[in-house]
Formats: C-alpha cells, sequence, structure tokens
C-alpha cells in the first residue's frame, strides 16, 4: 500500500518537471526594443532688451502749488475763500487788522501835508527869486525842503501800501484752493499757513526712491500709475541727485497724463523702470540652468547629433528672455526644452528633423 502511494507522488513529481522544461524549451525568445533619442528643440541667440520695472507707491500733488502765510502778524477780519473755491491772480484771500495800518495811513497823510505845504512855499519863492528878491541860497533852501518833505511822503506812500498789502492777503496765481486754514477772529501771525492754492497747469506724482533706482531714471522716461484698478500713463519729470535728509531717499516727480480723476494727497501705484540692458544678446530664461551659482545652457552638436554643455555669463532677466554676456554666439543652437537626460555629449534629435523625416515617410508610402 505505502508502495503505491509513493509511486504516484513520484508520477505526480515527474510531470511537473516535464511540463516546465517543456515550457522552457519551446518559449520564444524577446528582444528588447531600442530606446528612440530624446527629442528636443532648439533656438538661436537673438538680439533685444530687457527692461525691469519696480513697484512704489506715490502721492499726488498740484504742478504748481503755493502756501499762503501772513507777512505780518494781526486778527483775521474777513476770510473770502473756502477750500474748493477758484482763485485769480490778486484776488483777496484773506483779510487782517495788522493793528499798523491806521498808524500808517496817518503818517502817510501828514507827510502828504508837509509835502504840499514846502512845494506851495517854493512856488511862491520861485518868481521872489528869479526877480532878485531873496538870494539863490535862500531859494536852495526852500527848494530842498521841498525836495525832503516830497521823499518823505513817497517813503511814507510805500510804508502804507506794504501795510494794505500785508492787510490784504491775495492769490499770486489763478487756481484752487485746496486748504483754508482760518476762520474770522483767529489771531495769526507770521508762521501760520492761512491756506494752500493749486495752479491749474494739471497734477504730478511724488515719490521716493533708492540711488540704484534714481540712477536709471530720466527726465522723459515713462511711468504707468494704477488708480482704483485703473492705468494711467505718466513721465518722468525731474529726478533729484541729492538724497531727503528726512528719509534717505531721492524724491522724482511724473507728470499725470489724466488729471480729472487724480484728487491730490492721495496715493497711487507706479511701475517705474529698475534696470535695462539694450541691444543685446538673448536667450529664453528657462534655457539657463544653474549649478552652485555657476550658469550654462547646452546647446546642439549637428556634427555628432548630440548636446555639449556650454558655460556663460548671464545679466538681467525678466520671465521671457536673459541676457547672455558671454559664452555663445550668435549661430549656437541653444536647447530651449528640458528633458531628463540633459546630459554633455547624449545623442538627441531635433523636433524640426523629426518632423521632416515623418513627412518623407507619408510621401513615400502614398506614391
Amino acid at each position: 500500500m505505502k508502495k503505491g502511494v509513493k509511486r504516484a507522488i513520484w508520477a505526480v513529481v515527474i510531470v511537473v518537471i516535464a511540463v516546465f522544461l517543456f515550457l522552457r524549451l519551446t518559449k520564444k525568445t524577446e528582444f528588447a526594443e531600442a530606446t528612440a533619442d530624446p527629442v528636443v528643440t532648439v533656438e538661436k541667440p537673438h538680439m533685444g532688451d530687457v527692461r525691469l520695472t519696480t513697484q512704489l507707491i506715490g502721492t499726488i500733488e498740484p504742478a504748481d502749488v503755493v502756501y499762503i502765510f501772513p507777512k505780518a502778524g494781526g486778527d483775521i477780519t474777513a476770510v473770502n475763500i473756502k477750500a474748493g473755491d477758484t482763485v485769480t491772480a490778486g484776488q483777496v484771500l484773506v483779510e487782517i487788522d495788522t493793528k499798523q495800518v491806521d498808524a500808517v495811513r496817518t503818517s502817510m497823510e501828514a507827510a502828504k501835508v508837509s509835502a504840499e505845504s514846502a512845494q506851495n512855499v517854493l512856488n511862491r519863492m520861485t518868481p521872489l527869486y528869479q526877480a532878485g528878491y531873496i538870494s539863490a541860497q535862500d531859494y536852495d533852501g526852500y527848494k530842498a525842503q521841498a525836495d525832503a518833505a516830497r521823499l518823505q511822503y513817497e517813503a511814507a506812500q510805500i510804508n502804507y501800501n506794504n501795510q494794505m498789502e500785508f492787510s490784504n492777503i491775495t492769490s499770486p496765481i489763478n487756481g484752487r484752493v485746496e486748504q483754508c486754514n482760518v476762520e474770522l477772529h483767529d489771531t495769526v501771525g507770521q508762521s501760520t499757513q492761512l491756506c494752500i492754492i493749486a495752479g491749474e497747469s494739471g497734477k504730478v506724482v511724488s515719490f521716493y526712491t533708492t540711488e540704484k533706482v534714481k540712477n536709471n531714471l530720466n527726465p522723459g522716461d515713462p511711468v504707468v500709475l494704477n488708480k482704483d484698478g485703473v492705468d494711467y500713463d505718466g513721465t518722468i519729470t525731474e529726478v533729484s541727485n541729492m538724497a531727503d535728509a528726512g528719509v534717505g531717499l531721492f524724491k522724482v516727480k511724473a507728470s499725470v497724463e489724466d488729471n480729472n480723476t487724480m484728487t491730490p494727497g492721495t496715493d497711487v501705484e507706479l511701475q517705474v523702470p529698475k534696470d535695462s540692458a539694450l541691444n543685446v544678446m538673448l536667450v529664453p530664461t528657462h534655457s539657463v540652468y544653474y549649478r552652485g551659482g555657476d550658469a550654462f545652457v547646452y546647446t546642439y552638436d549637428a556634427g555628432e547629433s548630440v548636446i555639449r554643455e556650454v558655460p556663460v555669463e548671464v545679466g538681467i532677466f525678466d520671465t521671457e528672455n536673459i541676457v547672455i554676456k558671454s559664452g555663445l554666439t550668435m549661430d549656437d543652437q541653444v536647447l530651449t526644452t528640458w528633458t531628463s537626460e540633459l546630459k554633455d555629449g547624449y545623442k538627441v534629435s531635433l523636433a524640426d528633423s523629426e518632423a521632416a523625416a515623418g513627412a518623407n515617410q507619408a510621401e513615400a508610402a502614398a506614391e
């Protein structure tokens, strides 16, 4: 009984081994498929410009602005303007009782009386002198008195006019009152700002920048302003060469193309030139790689159909192009596609070559 079981087991083992050997011996040999060369695209360097901008905050200001201060202190007796009023040159804005106008007027009137009296005396003495009734010396004395009285009167007039100017504060320009800082019966001094008048010649935006950015700005350069989501064109008009002592930055002014929506004193965003490189060699920014801080590109060697790693010196760049200072010629073919097989000496195929080969095969098949 036991011998029969053992024989059956051995029979099964022999059959399994036979089937395994049969399958191994009859299996067809599979060959690995050939791996195609990576397909890449290339682009030759080109000449062009790279312009970089930076975002800053500026303040809208009137192009012409006048800060009105009194030339003499006193009490406000009349305020003839308010914020928002339009004024003309010479218009009286504020009247001040300087406490001196009346006294000066009295002095001027007294000087006028003296001058007229001296002139009347001279007028009476002139015919007497001509007739020989008075000496030349006496006549010269009358004439000197008349001249002195006249000069005193003229000086008194000037003093009175000045006091009236001090009392009646007028606008030096045509424009609009942006601020009025006084009210009736206020007492003011020479350091009190009465009002601010903006001229009619438009508005500007002023902003502060670093020396590096300032060195790239020149009058006439364009800028872009953004207010409430709307862009406006502007032009640099002034670039200060001295840093502001208060902030340590350089003040720059730019004209504003649209003046109607720009309220003085409000802030706007600006895009101003930061750096530029003009008429330089450029390649796509994404075609430059870095290793340990050193830049390099891959170029296509048409003679051997391989790629070469080429060190380059780069300059400024934007989202599209980067400046190549050295390392390439205008005839080099720079790889613009990335593949994991990017290594010096690696064999590749050009995308244009692949397309041309496919077209030739299609034509041959059609024939």
